[in-house]
């Protein structure tokens, strides 16, 4: 097995062939696919029209079920704990047979803006604060979130409205998830960001 392949979508989606992942062309452009013991993935990194094949979807498998509403709310006491403060701060749900879903707060330096920290295996959610700052992406953390797993950031979590922005990564690769496709219950509160991000979607489709 390679550690990464390069595969035809000809008669629907690939079997994963490469160690890592596979890059796959389809009807509807190029995808990345791959998969580990908790997350079965594919996403669009290049939409275009390629005649004689069919189109595939994006994939996002959380394969032992959503993540249960105490361990979002635990993330959030958490995490404003630390904004009071003004720091940053991460934290890692991971998954073992033994305890299922469960919150880790990893060794880590923090600060206002920067977190330093080493990353750990089993983990499906790696979630970080920027304290009283919006709920977004930097490019520094484009640079540092290169595994396959889901990613997210809260911020604004000084105001009555805080933000939350999830997203899932591929090696590199991103595709934003909403809240409720990754947690069951109520974000109590929280704008999940990714209704924002299709709303002004829709605004530049129509400019």
């Amino acid at each position: 097995m390679t550690i990464v392949d390069y595969l035809v979508a000809r008669d629907g989606p690939p079997p994963l062939s490469g160690h890592a992942y596979d890059y796959v062309l389809a009807g509807n452009g190029v995808y990345v696919q791959a998969e580990n013991p908790h997350l079965a993935a594919r996403v669009s990194i290049a939409p275009c029209h390629v005649r004689g094949l069919p189109p595939l979807e994006p994939v996002c498998v959380l394969k032992h079920g959503r993540l249960p509403l105490d361990l979002w709310q635990h993330i959030v006491a958490v995490a404003q704990t630390w904004a009071a403060f003004g720091q940053e701060v991460l934290l890692t749900v991971r998954h073992d047979a033994r305890l299922g879903y469960h919150l880790v707060v990893p060794r880590q330096t923090t600060g206002p803006t920067e977190i330093t920290y080493r990353p750990a295996p089993n983990v499906v959610l790696e979630i970080h604060s920027h304290h009283a700052y919006p709920a977004r992406f930097s490019p520094v953390d484009d640079a540092d979130e290169q595994r396959l797993t889901l990613y997210g950031v809260l911020g604004r979590l000084d105001t009555a409205h805080p933000q939350v922005a999830l997203r899932l990564g591929v090696y590199g690769y991103f595709m934003p998830i909403p809240w409720d496709r990754v947690f069951a219950g109520d974000p109590g509160g929280f704008e999940d960001t990714f209704y924002r991000q299709e709303s002004e979607d829709d605004d530049d489709l129509s400019d």
